[in-house]
């Protein structure tokens, strides 16, 4: 991007260029023409030169003296882990390498705030830390930061002494009188071993619920349900126990909650016994109309409700004032569900909502989709020591593996769908099963840097253990599966062939469909692993004993290779035609309608035909694609489309299933994200997270009624800064836990935030890989760490660079080049002109001469001696010779 000091002087180019245009055709001759021209591009790179264009570029420096920036977490979480490490690495380094000591301390971890301080692309880091960073900057933006300034990041972690674990309430704190709420027990261990625990819950000082389990890992989230019935604020609190624990400051979690009354919600259908009406008549203070004309000041009702809910509109029963009052009410913060049916959307087909004014609002298109891709998708990517041979282009396997797990991202087959990956030959790596949302630029963006990070594992490929970690990731999803399986063909060793088809039969269970490819030299060596007896790659053996879902393709030379999904599964197209039993599927999990939905057993015999628009997010879809929920913002406001029915849709019942538990949480999440904020818009709203001892929380006052708001905190007045018109601020810290009470607000404040998260954060590796940094052991610093620092480190900074020396450089080369070019041809001139005069005077013509005291005159050849004196001068007064007269031959 190219920006001016003083953008002013570029307006200066507008006359001079008027001008060179004007001369450039006025000139006579092509020399006055290359005069003009010359001229005027000469003037414009001065002009330009004023105007100094800077220009920000990536410039790559080396620094003779390498510095490591050794940052030591000592904060209480890292109380369940060896201490002293970040004190025995820095003696350890200091003498062999520069090394800069940090520590961090306090009742929080900002690691965030450390990385992005020392990632300036000129050292390297090395963290030894937990990975838990609960304060300030977000770690995944510092490591992103890093990224961004080509900053290695590695961590060191030190080896757990004690097991611990804490527990702490998740869920809403502003709940709506009444209504059943869900709330999640969320239990953390500092190792993972298999530890069982017990569990008390009370609502108000009641136990309401008592439970036990067994943390598989470092954490697991058991949710209960509650209502209150009673306006104001309430608390929840949860008491943990367990033989392992070994820290009991961490076992009490308080819970504030402040109760709200329900919200104002317009329903407009024809049918308002339909189970969507009956749904959303229990959760909200609902007015139901059969159409919006019903309201004679359409504005004023929409200004005191937060959602409007039309079911099945025929777009003929709103007029475009109705559609209008809808616009304004949206933009200004408003939300709206359009739920679908036979008179809705792409139906009637000759008076649809396609092209109307009311169309525009939604975030769909009323015509069929044609959906391309599978729902889930697990790539298997071989890491062992064997994928580490080398290709037919010199390449490793590994690289080619990885460039073909970039071409199944990028294709258009798998656009809209959510993919994971999961390595095969690296025991040490931990399985998230996090997917990636590849309609989302940045996920997708985010997993191939996941992908193109990986290294070469130390253990054997090992199929039999990667198909027992995609069970346990597909007992977490409800997507129909794809696994693609990228490996070098080297797959029978620790395994049998029987092991192997059994451990694949398991994907069965899930309806997954399994590709294949082996990118293989040909298995030179120990081809025994690589082809059974008649010479039949295992991998398509696999394949054509997983039966009609197993597909086989191979790459001979190692190559990468860019499949043809289409051909190989099918276009996946969908007409929206659909009229039998197809079951829902979550394509966004990490929206938060989607949070914590279950629709395993929810399905639909019908939707409408909708395209979702750019811009909207497709969060809910049927089985073969067809979106069922997409939602958009609109404005200050947001705008949902449920594209099936309310239920009991004139005899049709495309969606029964949808408006009963499990799946009604669908409608009411659609709805709650809609409004937004379910506050009424009156008096104070006052809005404050519970927080921990010690940790700074902000406190927000939005005023509706005229005045300055009054807030009081133990009977002391609060000091309010004005944020923005009508919404005030307070920052808040406590130093002891409790329930504080802000004019009536609750504000629960528990143990320090250090005893919550504890142990090692689960995507740290992942977030130090991606900088091309590696998490070691203590012994494994000291051993490799420093072979990573060479002694010459090279690295890219952004600077600011100036343009203007090297146009005033150009247009002086411009400048001299013409002066050149017009002595030179000057000089051309003059030869001729001799040359022509000797020819004259040897033929005995008479040749021209010029002389102040008689002008022009002519001499003959006989004359020539005694006018030599005149002659010795002709020569220099031929050079304007040209320029006065034109000689005759």
């Amino acid at each position: 991007m190219v920006s001016f000091s003083y953008p002013w002087a570029l307006v200066l180019l507008i006359p001079v260029v008027i001008l060179t245009i004007y001369f450039f055709r006025k000139a006579a001759g092509r020399k006055q023409k290359i005069l003009f021209g010359t001229r005027g591009i000469i003037a414009v790179l001065l002009i330009l030169a004023i105007a100094n264009p800077l220009v920000s570029m990536s410039v790559t420096k080396t620094n003779d003296h390498p510095e490591l920036v050794l940052v030591s977490d000592t904060t209480e979480s890292m109380r369940y882990f060896r201490s002293g490490i970040g004190q025995d690495l820095y003696n350890y380094f200091t003498g062999t390498i520069n090394v800069q000591y940090d520590t961090l301390t306090g009742n929080y971890t900002a690691l965030g705030e450390k990385i992005i301080q020392y990632a300036d692309g000129k050292n390297k880091l090395l963290i030894v830390s937990d990975g838990n960073s609960n304060y300030g900057t977000n770690l995944t933006d510092a490591i992103n930061f890093s990224k961004e300034t080509n900053t290695t990041v590695s961590a060191v972690i030190p080896d757990l002494i004690q097991n611990d674990l804490s527990v702490e309430i998740t869920g809403d704190k502003s709940i709506i009188v009444g209504n059943e709420h869900e709330f999640g027990i969320v239990v953390r261990q500092a190792g993972n071993a298999n530890v069982s625990y017990t569990y008390e819950v009370y609502a108000d000082g009641s136990l309401i619920e008592r439970g036990s389990g067994i943390v598989n890992g470092t954490e697991k989230t058991t949710t209960f349900n509650t209502r209150f019935s009673k306006l104001g604020a309430h608390t929840l609190r949860v008491s943990l126990a367990s033989a392992a624990d070994s820290d009991k400051i961490n076992n009490n979690y308080t819970k504030s909650v402040y109760v709200i009354e329900k919200p104002n919600v317009i329903v407009v259908t024809s049918e308002q016994n339909a189970s969507l009406t009956q749904v959303v008549g229990t959760l909200y203070n609902v007015t139901v109309v059969t159409s919006l004309s019903q309201f004679t000041d359409l504005d004023k009702a929409l200004s005191s409700t937060k959602t409007v809910v039309i079911d099945n509109m025929y777009i003929g029963n709103i007029t475009d004032s109705q559609v209008n009052s809808l616009k304004n009410y949206v933009s200004n913060g408003g939300g709206l569900v359009v739920v679908g049916g036979t008179s809705s959307y792409g139906y009637p087909e000759n008076n649809s909502y396609l092209n109307s004014s009311f169309e525009k609002l939604l975030p769909v298109v009323s015509i069929p989709s044609d959906w391309e891709g599978t729902q889930d998708v697990l790539l298997f990517i071989d890491v062992s020591d064997s994928g580490n041979s080398y290709a037919s282009n010199n390449e490793t396997i590994l690289s080619n593996i990885k460039k073909t797990s970039m071409n199944i991202i990028d294709n258009d087959y798998f656009k809209e769908a959510n993919i994971t990956y999961l390595t095969i030959g690296d025991p040490t790596r931990d399985i998230d099963g996090e997917f990636y949302y590849i309609g989302n630029p940045k996920e997708a963006d985010e997993l191939k840097k996941q992908i193109e990070g990986l290294k070469t594992g130390d253990g054997e490929t090992d199929l039999v253990d990667s198909f027992e970690d995609a069970v346990e990731v597909l007992d977490n999803r409800s997507g129909q599966p794809l696994i693609i399986v990228m490996t070098d063909g080297n797959i029978v060793g620790r395994h049998t062939y029987s092991e192997l088809l059994a451990a694949e039969n398991k994907m069965k269970d899930y309806g997954a469909t399994i590709l294949y490819i082996n990118i293989y030299t040909g298995g030179s060596i120990r081809p025994d692993q690589f082809r059974d007896k008649s010479g039949t790659p295992y991998a398509e053996d696999l394949a054509d004993d997983y039966g009609k879902n197993g597909v086989y393709i191979a790459s001979s030379k190692g190559l990468p290779v860019d499949p043809d999904f289409k051909d190989m599964l099918g276009n996946g197209s969908n007409n929206n035609t659909n009229r039998t039993e197809s079951g829902l599927y979550i394509s966004n999990p990490k929206h938060f309608i989607v949070q914590n939905l279950d629709l395993s057993n929810t399905s639909v015999s019908g939707y409408n035909s909708v395209t979702p628009k750019a811009g909207s997010d497709k969060l809910v879809i049927a089985s073969d694609g067809a979106p069922i929920l997409t939602v958009w913002r609109y404005g200050l406001g947001r705008v949902a489309s449920v594209t099936t029915d309310n239920g009991v849709g004139r005899g049709n019942y495309w969606a029964p299933d949808l408006y009963a538990s499990p799946g009604s949480k669908m409608i009411s999440s659609t709805i709650n994200w809609a409004m937004g904020d379910p506050n009424r818009e009156s008096g104070i709203v006052i809005d404050a997270p519970d927080t921990s001892v010690g940790l700074p929380t902000t406190l927000r006052a939005t005023m509706y009624d005229p005045g300055i708001p009054t807030l009081t905190l133990d009977g002391k007045k609060l000091v309010l800064t004005m944020e923005s018109e009508n919404v005030y601020t307070a920052e808040l810290l406590f130093n002891q836990s409790g329930i504080y009470n802000i004019s009536g607000y609750p504000i629960s404040v528990n143990y320090p935030i250090e005893y919550q998260g504890i142990g090692v954060n689960p995507d740290f590796r992942k977030l130090i890989e991606s900088t091309g940094g590696n998490i070691y052991t203590v012994q494994e610093a000291k051993a490799f760490f420093i072979k990573s620092v060479s002694d010459d480190t090279t690295y890219k900074v952004k600077e600011v660079v100036s343009f203007n020396v090297y146009l005033l450089l150009l247009a002086l080369v411009i400048f001299l080049a013409e002066i050149v070019y017009r002595r030179v041809k000057e000089i051309k001139e003059l030869r001729r002109l001799h040359e022509e005069y000797e020819n004259r005077a040897a033929a005995g013509e008479k040749i021209p001469t010029y002389s102040k005291l008689h002008g022009w005159s002519y001499i003959d050849k006989e004359d020539e001696e005694t006018e030599k004196s005149g002659l010795s001068g002709i020569t220099s007064r031929f050079s304007g010779l040209k320029s006065k007269m034109k000689l005759k031959k």
